[in-house]
């Protein structure tokens, strides 16, 4: 049951099984067939040397036979139980009656135990016949006497050119099969041998093939079944250019696009959260601002009341001069949380982007040790957005890298037009991009992520709105803010 659950399972356990049962049919017909031509010609190879050797025989003993003298008879005989397989020699006259028969012991060989019927047969036809008789084969010959002269012996081959002569009487000589017989196991032997090497040496050969050939397979396959245990399964090398070659380049295609929508999504996700952590933060900032300055104003108008009914020299007027001030930087705070919060009036206009990099920025850099190198294209086409806010992050943006710069250090603006297709943030179309870069320290990979998150800063009395205010203004002009 596990074999056949791997056979069903496996590609390659099927292609292997095919291919064995192919080299298994075709090992056994083809040594089928090699023993059973190879049992042919050996048994063809005794008949023709029997053949042979009873029609010299005949053409050794006419005479003795014609004159049925045993001893002219004998020394022919003699020669042919010289042969290892002969077993018997027998010589007949013309009517039947045996000459002579010699036989040499050979186990339970045995020859015919009646050749009378061969007789009579091979009197009607004078052709030689041959018979087998358990282990011994038995050839049979008919002696003639040619009535004219000849110097052609009386072969088998040549018995159909036979002249016809006048029958002098029969021999018959046995032969043993058990050499053949012999001959014939140790062939199968050694052949069904020689069968099972080259098979298992075809197996070994295939199974090493189908391995090499569909090593790509397993390879996607294992590659796959990676998914269970991570997001993305493992890339296949790709070692050939057939056709497993394309599919590999295929698949490690398809991987890297699945990892690049992956982490497509995953900003997308991130963005996602961000955005709606920053509308949810929005419309608290809209109430807190609101409320903020109502408080900010009640008590900027009660300071005025109060500072009337005191002299300027009074303790309680500086006090009061000093709580002033104070409530306009909380009045500057709070129309940064109307701004972050979208409360504040957008002003769209179609205007040149590079007249405002020109005129804002250098008014950042005055009494900076910083340089500043502005890159702008000449071409730098025109755009949608409001002057103040774009001006106003731009300076937030700059001032942070300022901070974050060693005296004499340069920051550089660079502005180009760009067109922008299959971006996760933005629609297709027509932007610009402002990039501007410092040499200062950088930021850790731990905040990259939550520069643009309210309230969060690294820095000693700031309040953390100055690029989450940006990363509104942006998103609200329908535009994109990054860092790295």
């Amino acid at each position: 049951m596990k074999i056949l659950s791997i056979y069903r399972s496996s590609f390659s356990a099927r292609v292997f099984a095919t291919a064995a049962l192919f080299l298994v049919i075709f090992s056994v017909v083809l040594t089928t067939s090699f023993i059973l031509n190879e049992r042919r010609s050996l048994r063809h190879g005794l008949i023709v040397k029997g053949t042979l050797i009873t029609e010299l025989l005949a053409s050794n003993s006419r005479i003795g036979i014609f004159a049925e003298d045993k001893d002219l008879i004998i020394p022919s005989v003699d020669t042919v139980l010289k042969d290892t397989e002969a077993i018997s020699a027998s010589v007949f006259n013309v009517a039947g009656k045996l000459i002579t028969e010699q036989t040499r012991e050979f186990g339970d060989d045995k020859s015919v135990d009646n050749p009378e019927q061969l007789i009579a047969q091979m009197r009607n036809s004078l052709m030689p016949l041959h018979t087998e008789n358990g282990n011994t084969i038995e050839f049979w010959s008919p002696v003639t006497a040619y009535t004219g002269y000849t110097s052609t012996p009386y072969y088998f081959d040549n018995i159909q050119k036979a002249k016809p002569g006048r029958l002098v009487g029969y021999v018959g000589v046995a032969l043993s099969m058990k050499s053949l017989r012999h001959d014939i196991k140790i062939l199968t032997y050694k052949s069904i041998l020689a069968s099972l090497f080259f098979l298992f040496a075809g197996l070994a050969t295939v199974y090493v093939f189908i391995r090499h050939i569909l090593r790509p397979v397993r390879e996607l396959t294992d590659s796959v079944r990676h998914i269970e245990y991570s997001d993305f399964p493992k890339k296949i090398p790709v070692l050939h250019t057939d056709e497993f070659g394309q599919l590999a380049e295929s698949f490690n295609d398809m991987i890297d696009e699945l990892q690049k929508r992956q982490e497509d999504k995953s900003r997308l996700e991130n963005q996602l959260v961000h955005t709606h952590k920053m509308e949810a933060i929005g419309c608290l900032a809209t109430d807190i601002s609101r409320d903020f300055i109502y408080l900010i104003n009640t008590f900027t108008s009660k300071i005025f009341v109060a500072r009337n009914y005191l002299s300027p020299g009074h303790k309680a007027y500086e006090e009061l001069d000093a709580l002033r001030d104070a409530l306009e930087y909380a009045r500057e705070l709070s129309k940064k949380l109307a701004d972050f919060s979208k409360n504040s009036t957008t002003f769209f206009e179609v205007q040149s982007l590079a007249i405002v990099l020109k005129q804002a920025l250098p008014l950042v850099m005055v009494n900076s040790p910083i340089k500043l190198n502005m890159l702008i294209d000449d071409n730098l086409r025109q755009c949608r957005f409001d002057k103040w806010q774009i001006s106003r992050i731009l300076g937030y943006i700059l001032t942070n890298a300022i901070e974050a710069s060693q005296p004499d250090s340069t920051i550089t603006i660079k502005a180009a037009n760009i067109d922008i297709s299959n971006h996760t943030h933005l629609k297709d179309g027509q932007y610009a991009l402002i990039s501007i870069s410092d040499k200062g320290i950088g930021i850790s990979p731990d905040n990259i992520e939550k520069i643009f998150t309210p309230f969060f800063t690294t820095k000693y009395k700031h309040y953390g709105l100055g690029l989450a205010v940006a990363f509104s203004i942006i998103k609200n002009h329908g535009g994109h803010i990054e860092a790295e």
